[in-house]
């Protein structure tokens, strides 16, 4: 490390507030390609430049001094790096026209590895913020006695340690303000106030003292400290305010022992007269006098003029009167305790006196039990009526509920069929599924409402039994049927099997069709991909009774142990996170179990997590007629079907529009929606989304919160720190509308939030914004000069890719060769991957890029004067001069010939 200063007395010739200094240097050889760092202290403006490339500066340097603004970094270091082993010109432009302290109107300047200086720095703050922890437990102590003076007025002692302690966490504040502030005006002022308030701290130190010895201030002396510590600060300011004058500090020094040499006399006379533990107070001044004799004042040099190893130093010193004077408190207190002991024990004597008042007491808190256990009666009984009137409430909400489902039913029904006229007769393939995906939906819908209210009548016991004689097997194949279509879009198969090839009986249809459709759409929500769902059909016979066996089984998710005690309470989901397949209600499982039970039959569940959930039903069953025979029952899964618009090429230039979405429906109708104005590219889950965003860099993204292997958030924040698609607009679309779901989605980097559901013309607006904004920025950037946008036009991230490539260029710009699939290999990109980046976030083509690199750095060059057109044509990559010509008065509207008369 490498230290250079310049102050007032090494003052240059001829110096008249500004100039130059320059420092010529070269690093090591295990320096070469480090980050290497320099810090300067000073009391002006300054500008570092280094090889003549301006690297930093504190202050303002104007054209005058009128507008000239010093300024002062104490803990900032300016990094650099060098990679050759050249000497370099570190150069300084230097100006302090008006120095605020006129023995430091120079500089100090260091220059060593980035982990040197900033280590230096990072101490210095340290140092310095630890004044802060001196200065907080020196207010805590005033708070606490200025609430004992409050208390007891009369005991002024209070009052006169507060004063003196906030005074000394007062200097410790200027002098934390004075060593780290960036004003230099404000440093003035605070400096100004440090001096003086060390002169106040002395001051109320007398005073404290002296209350510790009198019973009353001498009035005499208060007065002729309080002029002494006035003259001692008219001499300062009389000397240019200058802290370093040897003067002052003798001034000061004489001041601080006189008052201290006086105070602790008459802490000695009043511990020889009536205070025994007074010396803990004389103790406790005596070593801040240590202090501030060899630390503050570096009488003897110990602190080698460091001002932050005396700041820390001094703010432990300052803690001396505060800790004897707590000491001495405490013990004050320990002699008025062992006084209240004594008095306790008379107290304890005069008790016996009143033995018999006690046992009048007595009678009378008996008297009082027994209104209290009168009152505990009259409390319960108004409890139970509480609980009475609660059980109505609940059969209110109950009837209610019940109510508002029935009502449901009306519009549901109003809703399903025009849905279906529509599915029939519509004009259009579009209408007759949009027909469709209604009439699908609200039977959905109807098929939840049918079950509240299933479950409402086994909750008062309305729900009747209808047993009739019924084909068993012919039941279960019915079950099954209705979900082959959404067994195929899960890749799912579906069995039947029985060793039965007939079975009769008298059930309750309805019933056993209700628990079997619930069982089978549970498992196939759980169900993983290409797996399968077993249903299998039996009878179990014993003495007494026979009984119809059920099993459905899946390969699937399962349930953790912890969780199976609870999945047939009402509205329990095992898996409330947001990554899970499937959605639901939690009733499914609830009423399975209450119908079940109806029939006097059994249901329980074995599920072992990730591999799958097998549910068993026992019910009880009349007359019935079984024909031995193996029936396998198979709706077999097709092949899984092709990613929808996902092409290995985008024919037209209209922006791509990636849907990702778990839901099938809703993601065809999104697709449907704005398939007129976008392409678009549709994904099952997040981690495809992620895969199809970083093949083809769409123009927006639209994706659900809750799907599975990955959730909305994850994908929003995958999307906008990988740096090929971190400029893409994200909508996330949810059915979660708290508050705390929308803060995660913004911190996830969302662009908007839409909740379902969802208005269309809602979700067009959006579409559009988000891509009109994008095109203006882009607009934006094509204006600006290449590679340097406005401030703020470009995110960080985005401004981070585009400087890559800058680079890049850059680097190849004396190369002919040097194209697009050259940058491709270096970027690390394939062609297409780096056009559509570069296109959506400056608006140019990867071609046009380098060519208006090249042309701008030929113009810079022909500026400098310092070649000719052909030389400049050679080092930006053309091997041409005439094509270079050519190029250059195409892009800039005039020959490169003309460049100096422009």
């Amino acid at each position: 490390m490498a230290e250079t200063m310049y102050s007032s007395t090494g003052r240059p010739i001829g110096w008249n507030g500004s100039g130059w200094f320059r420092l010529w240097f070269k690093v090591d050889e295990h320096l070469a390609g480090s980050m290497l760092a320099l810090r300067i202290v000073q009391s002006g403006a300054s500008e570092l430049y280094l090889d003549g490339k301006k690297i930093g500066g504190t202050g303002r340097i104007g054209e005058t001094r009128a507008a000239t603004r010093s300024g002062r970094t104490p803990f900032s270091v300016v990094p650099f790096m060098i990679t050759d082993h050249r000497p370099h010109l570190l150069t300084v432009r230097y100006v302090n026209p008006r120095p605020p302290f006129p023995e430091a109107e120079g500089f100090q300047l260091w220059v060593g590895t980035y982990g040197q200086l900033s280590a230096g720095a990072l101490n210095a703050l340290k140092m310095n913020s630890f004044l802060l922890a001196s200065i907080g437990a020196q207010l805590a102590l005033v708070l606490l006695h200025l609430a004992l003076f409050a208390f007891y007025p009369r005991q002024r002692l209070n009052l006169y340690y507060s004063l003196f302690v906030f005074t000394s966490a007062a200097v410790l504040y200027l002098r934390y303000l004075t060593v780290g502030t960036a004003d230099l005006h404000v440093q003035r002022i605070t400096a100004d106030l440090f001096e003086a308030g060390i002169i106040f701290d002395i001051f109320f130190a007398g005073v404290f003292l002296y209350g510790m010895s009198y019973d009353r201030l001498p009035r005499r002396r208060i007065i002729i400290i309080a002029l002494l510590g006035a003259l001692t600060l008219l001499d300062y300011f009389l000397q240019n305010r200058n802290p370093m004058q040897a003067l002052f500090s003798l001034l000061e020094i004489s001041y601080f022992l006189v008052v201290i040499a006086n105070g602790l006399f008459a802490l000695i006379r009043a511990m020889r007269s009536r205070k025994p533990r007074i010396w803990l107070i004389g103790a406790g001044m005596l070593i801040n006098t240590f202090f501030y004799l060899l630390v503050g004042s570096d009488l003897l040099g110990l602190m080698k003029g460091d001002n932050q190893l005396i700041a820390q130093w001094m703010s432990i010193g300052l803690l001396a009167i505060p800790v004897s004077f707590s000491i001495y408190l405490a013990l004050d207190f320990a002699d008025v305790n062992r006084n209240l002991s004594t008095r306790l024990r008379e107290v304890q004597e005069l008790s016996a006196l009143n033995l018999a008042q006690e046992a009048e007491k007595n009678r009378i808190l008996e008297s009082q039990t027994e209104r209290l256990e009168k009152t505990v009666i009259e409390r319960t009984l108004e409890v139970r009526s509480q609980a009475q009137k609660l059980q109505e409430m609940d059969a209110l909400k109950s009837r209610f509920m019940i109510n508002l489902t029935h009502e449901f039913r009306t519009p549901l029904s109003l809703i399903i069929g025009p849905a279906s006229l529509l599915a029939e007769k519509a004009g259009t393939a579009a209408d007759r599924q949009h027909g469709e995906l209604i009439m699908q939906n609200a039977q959905q819908l109807l098929l939840l409402t049918n079950q509240l209210l299933d479950l409402s009548k086994l909750e008062e016991g309305k729900m009747e039994i209808a047993m009739a004689e019924a084909d068993i097997l012919a039941i279960a194949t019915v079950v099954l049927l209705p979900f082959n279509n959404i067994a195929m879009q899960k890749q799912v198969t579906l069995k039947l099997q029985s060793p039965l090839s007939q079975l009769h009986g008298i059930v309750d249809e309805g019933k056993l069709t209700m628990i079997l459709r619930n069982l089978v759409s549970n498992a196939i929500k759980f169900s993983l991909a290409h797996g399968e769902i077993i249903v299998t059909t039996d009878v179990e016979k014993d003495a007494e009774r026979t009984d119809l066996i059920f099993m459905v089984a899946d390969r699937g998710t399962g349930i953790p142990a912890n969780k199976l005690p609870y999945v047939f309470d009402r509205f329990y989901q095992a898996d409330v996170s947001d990554t899970r397949s499937n959605e639901g209600s939690g009733i499914g499982l609830a009423l399975t179990r209450e119908l079940v039970e109806l029939l006097g039959g059994t249901i329980y569940i074995d599920s072992t997590e990730h591999v799958g959930t097998t549910v068993h039903v026992k019910l009880p069953a009349k007359n019935l007629n079984a024909v031995t025979g193996d029936v396998n029952f198979s709706l077999q899964a097709g092949a899984e079907p092709a990613q929808q618009n996902e092409t290995a090429n985008l024919p037209d230039e209209s922006p791509v529009l990636l849907i990702i979405e778990d839901h099938d429906q809703l993601r065809e109708f999104i697709a449907t929606l704005l398939g007129t104005r976008l392409r678009t590219l549709t994904a099952r889950n997040g981690e495809e989304g992620l895969r199809l965003a970083g093949k083809y860099i769409p123009d927006l993204i639209i994706t659900d919160l809750m799907m599975p292997v990955m959730d909305g958030y994850a994908v929003c924040s995958k999307i906008k720190n990988q740096e090929l698609t971190s400029h893409i607009p994200v909508i996330m679309l949810t059915a979660k509308n708290a508050a705390g779901s929308r803060t995660k989605g913004w911190e996830a980097g969302a662009d908007a939030y839409l909740s379902k559901p969802f208005e269309p013309a809602e979700l067009l607006a959006l579409v559009d914004g988000l891509i009109r904004n994008r095109i203006q920025l882009q607009e934006r950037y094509r204006r600006e000069e290449a590679w340097k946008p406005a401030a703020g036009s470009l995110p960080s991230q985005e401004m981070t890719f585009v400087e890559k490539v800058r680079k890049a260029i850059t680097a190849q710009l004396d190369n002919e060769l040097f194209g697009v699939d050259m940058l491709c290999d270096v970027i690390g990109l394939s062609r297409a991957q780096l056009h559509r980046k570069l296109k959506s976030t400056t608006g140019y083509a990867p071609g046009d890029l380098i060519r208006m690199v090249r042309l701008q750095h030929a113009l810079n060059l022909l500026k400098a004067g310092e070649t000719t057109v052909a030389e400049v044509a050679y080092k930006v990559g053309f091997s041409n001069p005439a094509s270079f010509s050519t190029s250059f008065s195409n892009y800039f509207g005039y020959a490169p010939s003309e460049v100096k008369n422009s």
